[in-house]
């Protein structure tokens, strides 16, 4: 039951530090641009990127005529079209879904935690674990984008800090829910 517990309230501990993160904080300015001309960029979105999906400019295919030359004197772009139609701004679905991606987060670090089968005796071994995870996870997935796929800098550390951090948050709070073991993994294999 503590299991169940542990991940439930650090779910919500990870839902309410995104709230914070990225409606109250100011964090997401610090890595993203002024659109000069918004109605006018989605027009030309609309124009030039007619459904949904991910386009890169000027393509991802060397062998079209032209793609080195339109490569090498740029732009680069990677598009995300995500809804050709818009949105709410504050879209109840997106919310859910949010919360549903946190919960299995949150199973996950759970299982984890289980998995060290109490190689962490303490609750600071715990969160210093996670903190590890936590930044582990951030570093290869946000360097990568800004590595492999020539994302800006400055978007990636802002969505790297914020992926450090919830999963910081929600390791932390599974290792101070979540039962300790009774015995070591030494001790379990002596008893058998």
């Amino acid at each position: 039951m503590r299991w169940a517990l542990a991940v439930v309230v650090a779910s919500i501990a990870m839902y309410m530090w995104g709230y914070f993160y990225w409606m109250a904080s100011g964090m997401p300015e610090q890595g993203l641009l002024p659109v000069v001309d918004a109605a006018a960029a989605g027009e030309a979105l609309a124009e030039h990127f007619p459904e949904e999906g991910v386009y890169m400019v000027p393509g991802h295919d060397p062998t079209v005529e032209g793609f080195e030359e339109l490569h090498t004197t740029g732009p680069l772009a990677m598009v995300y079209l995500t809804s050709d139609d818009g949105a709410p701004v504050m879209d109840f679905g997106m919310m859910y879904a949010g919360f549903c991606h946190m919960l299995l987060t949150c199973i996950f670090l759970s299982m984890l935690l289980g998995l060290t089968f109490g190689a962490l005796p303490t609750l600071f071994y715990r969160i210093r674990f996670f903190i590890f995870v936590g930044f582990l996870c951030a570093f290869y997935v946000q360097a990568g984008e800004a590595v492999w796929w020539r994302s800006p800098w400055s978007w990636q550390l802002v969505t790297g800090l914020y992926d450090w951090t919830a999963l910081t948050i929600g390791g932390a709070v599974v290792s101070m829910i979540a039962p300790f073991p009774s015995y070591t993994r030494d001790e379990k294999n002596d008893a058998s």
